[in-house]
């Protein structure tokens, strides 16, 4: 059965309503999260000895999204023990300005496309027991971190990866894909959550093709450990851009939607 069978499936029984509520639902408790936040309304995690968690966003020319990454950071999150490290990718634009605005340490990369050898930069820079890949375009929602540190650490989790939703697009097919397509290793660039412990096991491979070194980092932990040590936290999200959705276009969109489930 392929993924447009589902939908047509879901569209025919009703299913389909009650996706639509419950993705809405999902949004709608991150945007007051996130609002709550910015009002003061949620007070900062004050636990006595948290995890140091580093936070590395690779970046190439991202002047347009980077602020507001790392605003969510600072204002958003109320997880106290992070660092932040951009990993450049010769930008030509104002990037690495804006990063140093909030206080982020900045590595170069002089490889251009070469996105999994800044991931692996920046996890062997990392001082935080556990390590947070994002993109420059994700908006972390404020308990994401918080909840991250007590999955990986209580329930001896090696990767741990939640849902996405678009903050600037429609978000039916990202809906569908996190709640039933997705396999538990098929980590994605906006939100990979791991520890410093499985990355000296398994690294990102510098040499891996543009845009796929996400995938192939879950994929490789998971030929090595299975699926035992991955969590996929459908329940928590944070917001993307829809920029790389967008860029794929059509026929993209409909060989994504006649692969098989």
């Amino acid at each position: 059965m392929n993924r447009l069978t589902v939908f047509l499936l879901h569209a025919l029984s009703g299913r389909l309503l009650l996706e639509l509520r419950e993705m809405n639902m999902k949004i709608n408790r991150a945007l007051h999260e996130i609002r709550d936040a910015l009002e003061g309304k949620v007070q900062p995690i004050s636990a006595k000895r948290l995890p140091l968690v580093t936070i590395c966003i690779p970046t190439r020319n991202e002047e347009h999204f980077i602020g507001q990454a790392l605003f969510a950071i600072q204002r958003i999150n109320v997880y106290p023990r992070y660092e932040v490290i951009v990993v450049d990718n010769l930008s030509s634009d104002r990037t690495r300005d804006i990063a140093k605005t909030f206080g982020a340490k900045i590595i170069e990369n002089t490889h251009v496309g070469k996105l999994g050898l800044s991931r692996h930069m920046c996890s062997l820079e990392a001082g935080g027991e556990i390590i947070v890949q994002i993109d420059a375009d994700t908006v972390l929602t404020p308990f994401i971190l918080y909840r991250t540190v007590i999955n990986l650490m209580k329930q001896k989790l090696g990767i741990y990866h939640v849902s996405h939703y678009y903050y600037d697009a429609y978000n039916l097919a990202a809906h569908y894909y996190d709640k039933y397509f997705r396999k538990p290793y098929k980590t994605t660039g906006h939100f990979i959550a791991y520890t410093r412990e499985l990355y000296d096991y398994v690294q990102f491979d510098v040499n891996a093709a543009l845009a796929t070194e996400d995938y192939k980092f879950g994929e490789d932990v998971y030929r090595r450990f299975g699926s035992k040590i991955f969590k996929f936290d459908t329940n928590e999200t944070v917001l993307v851009s829809a920029r790389g959705y967008k860029r794929r276009g059509l026929l993209r969109e409909l060989n994504y939607l006649l692969r098989e489930t």
